[in-house]
C-alpha cells in the first residue's frame, strides 16, 4: 500500500478513533454503566466537540479542573483522576499503539488495517484484556502461542502486536494469503480448520457461528478502513 494524502488522513481519523475508545474506556471503568457515567460523557462530548457538532478529540487534552468543574457532573475527585488518565492516553497510549502497528506491518509485510481490524475485535484496543479462556491483551494472545512466539510480557503493547502479528502473518503464509482463512485459523486453529475440511474461503461455513462471525466483523471493519 502506497502512502498518500489519502491515508495519511485515515491514519489520523484512525488515530481519533483510537483516542475516544480509550477516554470512554476510562470513563466507563471509573463510573461504572451508570447515570453518572452517562451524564457525564454527554457533558464532555458536549465541551469537545465545535460548532458543527463534530467531535475533536484535542480539545480534551486542554481542558482543565476549572472547565470540569463547570461540567453537567460536576468534576469531582472521581473524574479528575479519571480525565487525568484519559489525557495520559491521550499522550502516549494510541500513538504506542500506532507505532507498534506501524513497526509490525512493515517487519511481516501485513497490511495495517488487517492488524487494527484484528486488534478492533479481538480487544476493542485494550491492551490489558484478559479472555476467559486467557487470551491476552491487544491481539489476544494464549499463553502457548505467546511462549512460542517468545514473548515476556502479553500485555506490552509492542511484543502483543509483534507476536500477534508474527502469528497472523505465518496465518497468511499457510493459506495463500487469504484473508478469510487466516482470520479464521487465528480464531479457531489451524487444527480446527484441517479437522473440518477447510480449504477455501467458502468452506468458513463450515466452522461454528463464532467463528464465522469473527471473520465476517474483523473483514468489515478492514473493509471500512481500506475503503476510508
Amino acid at each position: 500500500m502506497s502512502i498518500n494524502v489519502t491515508n495519511n488522513n485515515q491514519d489520523k481519523t484512525l488515530q481519533k478513533v483510537l483516542q475516544f475508545q480509550m477516554m470512554t474506556q476510562i470513563f466507563e471503568q471509573a463510573f461504572g454503566d451508570s447515570d453518572s457515567f452517562q451524564i457525564m460523557m454527554e457533558s464532555l462530548l458536549k465541551a469537545a466537540s465545535d460548532s458543527n457538532g463534530n467531535i475533536d478529540i484535542s480539545k480534551l487534552a486542554a481542558l482543565g479542573e476549572e472547565d470540569l468543574s463547570k461540567l453537567g457532573y460536576g468534576g469531582g475527585q472521581r473524574l479528575n483522576i479519571a480525565y487525568n488518565s484519559v489525557k495520559d492516553y491521550l499522550k502516549s497510549g494510541v500513538s504506542d499503539i500506532d507505532e507498534a502497528v506501524e513497526k509490525a506491518s512493515k517487519k511481516y509485510g501485513v497490511d495495517k488495517d488487517l492488524i487494527m481490524a484484528v486488534i478492533k475485535q479481538e480487544s476493542d484496543f485494550n491492551p490489558t484484556a484478559t479472555s476467559s479462556a486467557g487470551a491476552m491483551g491487544l491481539m489476544q494472545l494464549m499463553p502457548g502461542t505467546a511462549s512460542e512466539l517468545g514473548v515476556t510480557d502479553a500485555y506490552n503493547v509492542d511484543q502483543n502486536v509483534d507476536a500477534g502479528t508474527e502469528y497472523l502473518r505465518n496465518m497468511l503464509n499457510m493459506y495463500g494469503n487469504s484473508k478469510e482463512l487466516a482470520l479464521a485459523a487465528y480464531n479457531a486453529g489451524p487444527g480446527t480448520l484441517q479437522y473440518k475440511g477447510v480449504k477455501n474461503s467458502s468452506d468458513i461455513s463450515n466452522l461454528s457461528y463464532e467463528t464465522r462471525n469473527y471473520v465476517q466483523k474483523v473483514m468489515n471493519y478492514y473493509g471500512k478502513s481500506s475503503n476510508s
